[in-house]
């Protein structure tokens, strides 16, 4: 997830930045170009209104680019275009208006700037990836609102905008670090994840939570003031996965059980009523969850996907408001690998293919805007 700024009326440009960084002509729709070819992808993650994924051990981003968060100059593109991160790319994190990826286990960063949510030690915005100083061994990756995390299975570390103690390092509200600083109370990392001002992590003591808790977010039984301070949500929960929208959290377990909390003023918690501040078990046979701007998306165990929350395409059905149903994939799917949540937008590796549903006014579904402004049907991301 994601910050989910307003969308702002400037042009996207569809298809400007024509990518030949791969080796060949275009790939069939749903594979991404790398350098030995046409690849599957890996790992998947959205922002406000643009996706990116791993796929040949690269970085491929596409739909908006006003900040740079594609990984390189010029406008937004619905054709992948290829960032240039240094190395073998293993994890990658799209927030709001940014993006950062592991490699080597150094961690990368690029885009929007505003709050030193790059961690380069500055506040300018930057289209090419910085390097993220003192980090090394990183294995996991969340990408917030104005801030980012990493960790390694020991440690953690956050760094960007603080005004709501989102970075979990026991110090005072409405700070912003521009280098990384340490999360306090975590350990035997497992999962990390990041919404619009709170991040919460899952380790071998049980979920914790922090930052902004106006929504109940934090799972800690109350709305209550935001928290720079790490703590279990109540009841505690054994998590092994994690998925955050911008004011909702959710987390699975070793059972399959997905148990959600927080903001619900669209059903996005997966349940009715207003907010939810203790986790509720809305699922079972769930093995992925992610979280957008007030929609929620799981895998299940059966390889089948199901979307609720706001309604809109982003659900990936015809589902109203509250509504959960199952996604219309293609018929006959083996696996579902990944899955991303944007502002209004939803992606899956479905079978090693990136198909994406929603929103398209920026190209962030891999598809020309002009032609496909929004859809609920599962589409195939541009081979070009």
């Amino acid at each position: 997830m994601t910050r989910f700024l307003p969308l702002l009326l400037v042009c996207a440009c569809a298809g400007s930045l024509v990518d030949h960084s791969g080796a060949g002509g275009p790939c069939p729709d749903g594979k991404l170009k790398c350098a030995n070819g046409c690849c599957n992808a890996t790992e998947l993650s959205a922002g406000t209104s643009h996706t990116c994924a791993v796929a040949g051990e690269e970085v491929r981003c596409w739909g908006s680019n006003d900040q740079g968060q594609l990984g390189r100059a010029g406008s937004g593109s619905y054709i992948p275009v290829k960032a240039g991160v240094r190395g073998t790319v293993t994890a990658i994190a799209a927030g709001a208006t940014h993006t950062c990826a592991i490699a080597g286990g150094k961690v990368w960063c690029w885009g929007d700037n505003t709050y030193g949510q790059l961690g380069n030690g500055n506040t300018t915005s930057s289209a090419t990836p910085q390097e993220v100083a003192g980090l090394s061994d990183m294995e996991f990756l969340a990408a917030g609102g104005g801030h980012t995390c990493a960790a390694s299975p020991t440690k953690m570390a956050c760094w960007g905008r603080d005004d709501f103690g989102q970075l979990g390092n026991g110090g005072s509200l409405g700070e912003q670090h521009l280098e990384p600083t340490d999360v306090i109370n975590v350990d035997a990392l497992t999962a990390i994840a990041a919404g619009d001002a709170h991040t919460c992590a899952a380790t071998s003591s049980g979920v914790l939570c922090w930052g902004q808790n106006s929504s109940g977010q934090l799972g800690s039984g109350a709305a209550s003031p935001p928290s720079s301070t790490p703590a279990p949500v109540s009841p505690a929960l054994s998590g092994t996965f994690l998925g955050l929208g911008a004011n909702h959290s959710c987390a699975g377990t070793g059972s399959d059980d997905l148990y959600c909390w927080g903001a619900n003023e669209s059903g996005q918690v997966g349940m009715s009523g207003g907010s939810q501040p203790s986790p509720q078990k809305v699922r079972s046979g769930v093995g992925l969850v992610v979280g957008g701007l007030a929609h929620t998306c799981a895998v299940r165990t059966s390889q089948t996907m199901r979307c609720w929350g706001s309604s809109g395409p982003q659900l990936g059905s015809a589902g109203g408001e509250e509504n959960q149903d199952q996604v219309q994939l293609p018929p006959g799917v083996v696996a579902i690998e990944a899955a991303a949540a944007g502002s209004r937008h939803t992606c899956a590796v479905v079978d090693g293919n990136v198909l994406c549903w929603g929103l398209n006014d920026r190209g962030q579904l891999g598809t020309d805007s002009t032609i496909t402004a929004s859809t609920a049907k599962p589409t195939a991301v541009s081979g070009r």
